[in-house]
């Protein structure tokens, strides 16, 4: 009988060692030890360093609650990450809040709690460590003693004049800003009160050409012409023929960038609608859209 125990002892002190030798470490952090009061919240973190033949049962892990009138465990995170050579490291992140108003500086245990693990169907715990915090009253239990009552009362914080009228131009000139880059947007995209604006003919001319030129040929050609020449009647307020340019120039001056090509334009369309031989070599439809494109640029500068 009595070898009989000496062998089970023997049996579960090799168990025992075995466990222990699958947890290689288990250390607690906390980010002070001091300076509490009621309502702080109290944070720590928990490392456990095992083989990564174990397997942690989460269903251990404390659930945030009330763990007694002083304490609430507010939150719990694992992490579960690689530690190398074989080993797992598990960190669980502990956030408390403290509900225990002291009446002088005292110390205050934090609970310990147990973890599981399980490998091959057996069972391990793991022992999480209690540690001490120290906290703090916010006041004095017995003030020193006034005659007059009055003293216990610190006097109300003076309040300073701000200057506001720095903040106020400041105000005044970001509206100013903003107010004046809004007309800008507006008129630009003819918003009322600039709706009533005049249309930019040779934009919406360039668009219309630009459309033709991915055509190429030869009837696109002819039909970016006629959109120029119209724009260009519309622009005036009248037929405008080659022998006009000069006085179509005169009047809207700021075209004037583009005298010579308008002179090449209305030679090639003399030499294509009238047969003209000497009026000068065909323009390419690319040349017809660079020219709608330069008199729209133009246009949008003048207005």
């Amino acid at each position: 009988m009595r070898a009989a125990l000496l062998a089970l002892s023997l049996l579960l002190a090799l168990a025992g060692a075995a466990a222990a030798e699958q947890v290689k470490s288990v250390r607690l952090y906390a980010d002070r030890s001091f300076g509490f009061f009621v309502g702080d919240l109290v944070t720590a973190r928990l490392e456990i360093v095992a083989e990564s033949t174990l397997q942690l049962q989460t269903a251990s892990l404390p659930r945030p609650g009330p763990l007694d009138y002083r304490l609430d465990l507010r939150d719990i995170r694992l992490r579960e990450d690689s530690a190398g050579a074989g080993l797992t490291r598990w960190s669980i992140e502990l956030t408390y809040q403290l509900f225990y108003v002291a009446l002088d500086v005292r110390d205050l245990q934090i609970p310990p709690f147990s973890l599981r693990f399980t490998r091959e169907g057996a069972t391990e715990t793991v022992q999480a460590p209690a540690w001490m915090i120290g906290v703090s009253p916010l006041r004095e239990v017995l003030p020193q003693r006034r005659d007059d009552p009055t003293d216990y009362m610190r006097p109300d914080a003076s309040v300073t004049a701000g200057d506001a009228t720095t903040p106020a131009i400041r105000a005044g000139v970001f509206v100013a800003l903003a107010f004046g880059a809004l007309v800008l947007v507006a008129r630009d995209r003819g918003w009322p009160p600039f709706h009533r604006r005049r249309a930019r003919v040779f934009a919406a001319a360039a668009r219309r050409i630009a459309a033709l030129a991915r055509r190429g040929d030869e009837p696109a050609r002819r039909d970016a012409m006629l959109s120029l020449h119209r724009a260009i009647d519309e622009t005036a307020g009248r037929r405008i023929f080659a022998e006009d340019i000069g006085a179509f120039l005169s009047h809207k001056a700021e075209f004037v960038p583009a005298g010579d090509s308008l002179d090449r334009f209305f030679g090639a369309s003399r030499a294509l609608f009238f047969g003209v031989a000497d009026s000068g070599p065909d323009l390419p439809l690319a040349d017809i859209a660079a020219l709608a494109k330069s008199l729209a640029t133009l246009e949008r500068g003048a207005r």
